[in-house]
């Protein structure tokens, strides 16, 4: 008892650090409607994966997803997800979340989802959607960090009902997201990202634009390292390069960084 009191008391003194009322309801901060937000903790993990949407998506169990910084640990369990689709969906799920507290339900339908995701509007699409939503449902993603005064294990969504079917361009979905994700918010412990450039990028350029834009000065990165966030399948050196390099150039042509190149086995880049 005595041990469960200190952690809470912990808990409650983290909030208030960052000028959050633990005994309040929890809401994200109301960023610019042209960005969106990610943790920097998930921008800087293997969450988020760049494999071909050819390959079949890994069920994981418990797995230690990599991340650049080795004082955390994330540890996931579901169906993998990716950068390509899963990762923007949420992002705008959170950016109708950031109006209500987190406790309380988000609605919206699947037509104004992609069209905020400028994805065609059509069935197919749709039904994409759809599979993003019950993903981000399906799973259980623990975070420790010495930064955080606890762990957590929440899913990126906490809950969701629907109507209609995969076709319906009507249908709507209430959404409900876990109160315990301000704790990786909390202190602006996240990345903004214009939306309109950001949702247009490849995904290994998204995942690198993650890593850069998460830091003030971001310092070379491994292309090694850079290939185990990106949790990449890639199995020839020279090929993962080119991939890199490319990316770097549309980081570029997009205006979204000063430089970004690779040398001597890492990524640089200038904000």
């Amino acid at each position: 008892m005595m041990v469960a009191n200190l952690a809470k008391l912990q808990q409650d003194a983290f909030l208030r650090a960052r000028g959050i009322d633990p005994k309040g309801s929890f809401q994200l901060d109301l960023w610019p409607d042209d960005k969106r937000a990610i943790p920097n903790d998930y921008a800087r993990s293997s969450l988020f994966t760049v494999r071909n949407k050819r390959e079949p998506r890994a069920a994981l169990q418990g797995s230690i997803l990599y991340h650049v910084d080795h004082r955390v640990t994330i540890t996931f369990t579901g169906i993998e997800l990716r950068a390509e689709d899963d990762l923007l969906v949420w992002q705008q799920i959170l950016e109708y979340a950031k109006q209500y507290p987190l406790d309380q339900c988000v609605e919206f339908n699947l037509h104004q989802l992609c069209k905020d995701l400028g994805w065609p509007i059509n069935g197919r699409n749709y039904k994409k959607a759809r599979h993003c939503i019950s993903r981000l449902k399906a799973n259980e993603i623990k975070v420790t960090s010495e930064r955080a005064c606890k762990g957590i294990g929440i899913s990126l969504i906490r809950q969701y009902e629907f109507e209609g079917h995969s076709e319906d361009a009507g249908s709507r979905y209430r959404v409900w997201i876990h109160r315990d994700l301000i704790y990786l918010f909390a202190g602006q412990t996240y990345t903004l990202v214009t939306w309109v450039t950001y949702r247009r990028l490849t995904p290994i350029a998204r995942r690198l634009y993650d890593y850069i834009a998460s830091h003030k000065q971001p310092y070379p990165l491994g292309i090694d390292k850079f290939h185990l966030m990106c949790a990449s399948t890639c199995a020839s050196s020279r090929k993962w390069t080119q991939m890199v390099t490319l990316a770097c150039r549309e980081l570029v042509n997009a205006r979204l960084v000063k430089n970004a190149w690779v040398a001597d086995g890492r990524v640089h880049s200038q904000r």
